[in-house]
């Protein structure tokens, strides 16, 4: 399992590598979608749950316990369908290794995340997850692409200067711990600077799952750039905001003040993406609010597990994250055939794993919707997820309707619709046979009549909903991707300046020597993202 971690993280790096000989490049470019092998062979070995800590010359840790295999195997199934998908679609295409360059470094950090176990090396793979994305989003070259790739860019950079604020407070103030992530949690409910730490972890990750209101980037970026990029960026990459909620939320500790807000931010997302994505017109910026809902529930169950002290939160959410990372990845992917025609039966195919979010009986999303019920049982919390579920039905039923309509493109990508079938396909069967060994009861649980119910009147009801906007005819504003997103965006790029030399002042009150040298690291990050992306051009 030592290797496989290795040749995992190394494999794709030594990939990019070989790029530089001409000779080699093509077989490369041919090559990508066998990079992530390693990591899904690594995550089926893992797949009975237990902790497996590994520790390397150096201090560095690598630990795969159950929520990072479920994430580490359907993200690694994703890179792989996708990759095989890139290596044709860039098939005789000017910059195939600038591209495969920035793709196989993605590729890395985005799963080698999922193993990371002390903050050095989580820090430094999370950062290898989200920085060479700028390539895959500005590849095309245009403008919208390019500026789409500069905002994602300065949301990561913002988001990581958070994120090492939290973790050298964290590893500051627990000292004797070391730098492994799990004691480090483990000390957290007792450190003096808890409430603090947990905001920074919540509006760090928060950016990069997109929660409202941090969530104006990722709007922007899903609707730009070539959609096998897209793809993965949606439905993989993400999910490295979600592991770190996971591993540095203290769940195992009841905190129900934090957990309370974090589960309204979470509720709050989900309803509102839900909401805003029915005034958008573009399909890709549809789905990007989908996503804005469906990882805002995720955040909310996590809110719910900390407040009460449920430690399981964890694996659950980590279980519907791999629906999520599959569906969402193959319905870009789909969007990329519309240079050729979509069949009927396609298009129902993809409506009945879309609506598998909204808890569609018999899909994968059912299952990971159930899931939730222990956590989420509460009255008003019950409802309200209810309510998103009936959201993420009309969004759905939008988003079809998109599609069916769309024109045709006049620079259609022309992917293989094998690709986008592969993913979706996969999902629901992966769901039902992981079910059992997450939540501890048969799968058949979920066939019971009243399940069934519970299940599908949200459905029925968003479906009445839906038909009923569009037999009315009802026309919502439009609203730019990213709504005020966009517009606070819009106000840090005039601000740029100020805001990134009001945090170097702040720096210099800081007391501990430590904590000041470090955290200035944080603010010199505020400042690349603020002045050099954003500044005058």
């Amino acid at each position: 399992m030592i290797f496989a971690i290795m040749a995992m993280i190394l494999l794709p790096l030594a990939m990019a590598l070989l790029l530089l000989s001409p000779a080699l490049r093509p077989v490369v470019v041919r090559g990508l979608g066998l990079a992530p092998l390693p990591a899904l062979l690594l995550a089926a070995a893992a797949c009975g749950g237990s902790v497996s800590a590994f520790t390397f010359p150096g201090a560095w840790r690598y630990v795969l316990d159950q929520p990072g295999a479920l994430m580490l195997g359907a993200c690694a199934l994703l890179w792989i369908i996708a990759g095989f998908a890139a290596s044709t679609w860039l098939a005789g295409r000017g910059g195939r290794g600038r591209f495969a360059l920035w793709w196989l470094l993605t590729l890395s950090g985005s799963l080698g995340v999922f193993v990371a176990g002390d903050v050095v090396s989580f820090y430094a793979l999370y950062a290898l997850a989200s920085l060479p994305a700028y390539g895959l989003i500005a590849f095309d070259g245009g403008e919208a692409e390019r500026r789409a790739g500069r905002v994602t860019i300065a949301a990561a950079l913002i988001g990581e200067g958070l994120i090492l604020a939290a973790l050298v407070l964290l590893v500051v103030h627990a000292p004797g711990q070391g730098l492994a992530i799990t004691p480090l949690v483990a000390a957290l409910p007792s450190s003096p600077y808890c409430g603090v730490i947990v905001a920074l972890v919540v509006i760090g990750f928060g950016l990069k799952i997109g929660l409202a209101p941090l969530h104006g980037w990722m709007p922007m970026s899903y609707a730009a750039g070539p959609l096998v990029a897209t793809a993965v960026l949606s439905g993989a990459t993400s999910k490295a905001g979600l592991i770190g909620l996971i591993r540095f939320l203290p769940l195992g500790e009841a905190m129900p003040v934090a957990g309370g807000i974090i589960l309204a931010a979470g509720l709050i997302s989900a309803l509102y993406g839900a909401l805003l994505g029915l005034t958008q017109t573009n399909p890709r910026s549809v789905l990007a609010y989908s996503s804005i809902s469906q990882l805002g529930q995720m955040a909310a169950v996590l809110g719910a597990g900390l407040a009460a002290g449920a430690r399981e939160a964890g694996v659950i959410v980590a279980f519907y994250a791999v629906y999520h990372v599959l569906i969402k990845g193959g319905l870009f992917l789909m969007l990329g055939t519309q240079g050729r025609r979509i069949a009927a039966w396609q298009l129902g195919l993809a409506g009945f794993a879309a609506l598998g979010f909204a808890g569609l009986p018999f899909t994968g999303g059912a299952l990971g919707k159930l899931a939730f019920k222990d956590l989420t049982a509460s009255g008003a919390t019950s409802m309200l997820f209810s309510l998103a579920a009936v959201g993420s039905t009309v969004l759905v039923l939008h988003f079809l309707r998109l599609v069916r309509a769309a024109a045709q493109d006049p620079k259609p990508q022309l992917l293989s619709p094998a690709a986008w079938i592969a993913a979706v396909i996969a999902a629901t069967p992966l769901q039902w046979s992981l079910f059992a060994a997450v939540t501890g009861a048969s799968a058949n649980s979920a066939l019971r009549p009243e399940v069934l119910f519970d299940l599908a009147w949200p459905v029925a009801a968003g479906a009445a909903l839906g038909w009923a906007l569009a037999a009315a005819g009802t026309q919502l504003p439009q609203l730019p991707p990213g709504d005020i997103g966009a517009r606070l965006i819009a106000a840090l790029e005039r601000q740029a300046g100020r805001l990134a030399s009001a945090v170097v002042r702040a720096e210099t009150q800081a007391h501990q020597w430590p904590v000041s040298t470090l955290t200035l690291a944080a603010a010199l990050i505020l400042f690349v993202a603020l002045q050099t992306v954003f500044g005058p051009r």
